[in-house]
């Protein structure tokens, strides 16, 4: 699986489940399937169809990507396994994006030429969604991002476009109020990393603290890759008492040196913190010295939803631990093939993608990531997003409170 990390495209063969396994993926299977299933099952027999997957497979943010398509490649072989889409056999077609819009507006071109494509899973950063979203409207291929959080995702009016997790314009200010409210933090010094997601979340926090009585004394920007933050760190206003990090590595760099420089400030930071890999490792003791640490993340621990625990079982068994988004990305996987199915079970035989879109916009689906059933509203985001509020114990991130809400 490694191997096709850095090629352009990646086939998921079947995979063998045991006989729990094949029960609980038929107990989360929409009813849809199981009509299609028992009605139609065999028609599409030798057929193959594709979802492509589009994200960061190298660079920085492959913590991200490559979690995304290996929960991706879990959710097509267990369907796979089921019997496919009425006996058609699901291949995920992976591409790296490399984090850049160039690349990803071509890896939506390459989807778009594939006849076969009929639905893509991704992408992971905010700028490339929005620019792969444009070239998806195009050839009309519907595209489901499961962590792309910056409203301009959905903004665009873009038909074709939706978003599983929670919107910046969401998680900033909730999780304002939340620390005013819940913390009693006034006055806030803001750091974010330069790019759309980071300068979004940031002017959403920062507006959202104003809002509700706090005071930011502090706005910087860092660069993407930088691990030195000691000299904006010392030229901060003595009296902040939260910092307030919108980015993703650079995270663990910024809390580490302000513990080093005895800042025992509380540090907050998005879910571009919210990894195991990419923040808590790195960060070390420094996530428990000091007030400590507040990460978002985008979804309830894994064991709070049912099938949530199963799901976890498996995807560990065959890839190693869950860093962040595996959750949300096989949920995202299995909306699109269910859109898929659905279309195909209305038409008896083999949809187009309009078909298909025609289905994601009528999905109600119940996943794994979230409590309430999947299903948009009409900018295509999820109105079953909800954010939640982690604390670093014992190498994990431990859930503290939940941020609820319609985007």
């Amino acid at each position: 699986m490694a191997g096709c990390a850095r090629t352009l495209r990646c086939f998921a063969g079947p995979f063998r489940l045991g006989l729990l396994g094949l029960a609980v993926f038929f107990l989360m299977a929409p009813d849809a399937m199981n009509r299609a299933s028992a009605q139609l099952s065999g028609l599409l027999s030798g057929q193959e169809i594709r979802i492509g997957v589009g994200g960061p497979l190298t660079t920085g943010s492959a913590t991200f990507g490559v979690e995304m398509r290996q929960a991706v490649d879990l959710a097509v072989a267990e369907r796979n396994a089921a019997g496919g889409v009425l006996g058609a056999t699901i291949a995920a077609v992976a591409a790296d994006d490399e984090a850049s819009n160039p690349r990803g507006e071509a890896v939506a071109r390459q989807f778009c030429a594939d006849p076969a494509v009929l639905g893509v899973v991704g992408h992971v950063n905010s700028g490339v969604t929005i620019a792969a979203a444009a070239v998806y409207a195009g050839c009309g291929l519907p595209m489901l991002t499961p962590m792309s959080s910056n409203p301009g995702v959905t903004e665009a009016g873009l038909s074709n476009v939706f978003r599983l997790t929670n919107r910046d314009d969401r998680k900033g200010p909730g999780f304002a109020k939340w620390l005013v409210g819940k913390m009693a933090k006034r006055n806030a010094a803001i750091v974010d990393d330069g790019t759309l997601y980071g300068k979004g979340l940031a002017d959403g926090f920062g507006g959202g603290f104003a809002a509700v009585g706090g005071a930011v004394v502090a706005r910087a920007s860092v660069k993407v890759g930088d691990s030195d933050f000691r000299d904006l760190l010392g030229g901060l206003p003595k009296g902040f008492d939260i910092l307030f990090f919108a980015g993703i590595r650079e995270g663990a760099y910024l809390v580490k040196d302000m513990r080093a420089l005895g800042l025992n400030q509380l540090f907050g930071c998005g879910d571009g913190c919210w990894s195991v890999d990419a923040f808590i490792q790195p960060a070390g003791a420094a996530a428990l010295q000091g007030e400590g640490v507040r990460i978002l993340s985008a979804a309830p621990a894994i064991g709070k939803v049912p099938g949530s625990a199963e799901f976890a079982a498996r995807y560990t068994a065959k890839y190693g631990p869950i860093n962040n988004y595996a959750a949300s990305s096989y949920d995202s996987a299995r909306i699109v093939v269910a859109a898929i199915d659905e279309a195909a079970a209305t038409k008896k035989g083999l949809p187009t993608r309009a078909e298909v879109l025609a289905a994601m916009r009528a999905t109600r689906f119940q996943g794994i990531a979230y409590a309430r059933p999947a299903q948009w509203n009409p900018k295509g985001d999820n109105v079953a997003a909800v954010i939640f509020v982690n604390a670093v114990d014992d190498g994990r991130f431990k859930e503290v409170d939940e941020i609820a809400g319609e985007p």
